[in-house]
């Protein structure tokens, strides 16, 4: 699957990503640092296994790991802008 073909939609990622760090969705501009809000490697990995499982397989953890920033993560995940 590439990410064109991706599950994820970034509704889907920012809700995630807010559940993970117990924010509102709306507190996660895509200027913000995920790293910086407190998700740390254990919930990024969690994060990474669900979406896999939900069928985006080419989630990468490395990548997000680099690039930590929400709007970097929609474009990586979902393969749009």
């Amino acid at each position: 699957m590439t990410a064109s073909e991706s599950t994820l939609t970034r509704e889907r990622i920012v809700d995630d990503l807010a559940e993970m760090l117990g924010v509102g969705p709306d507190e996660l501009g895509d200027d913000v640092n995920v790293l910086d809000m407190g998700l740390d490697s254990v919930r990024l990995m969690s994060l990474v296994e669900r979406w896999r499982a939900d069928g985006s397989v080419d989630v990468d953890l490395v990548t997000l790991a680099e690039v930590p920033e929400v709007g970097a993560w929609v474009r990586e995940l979902t393969g749009r802008v």
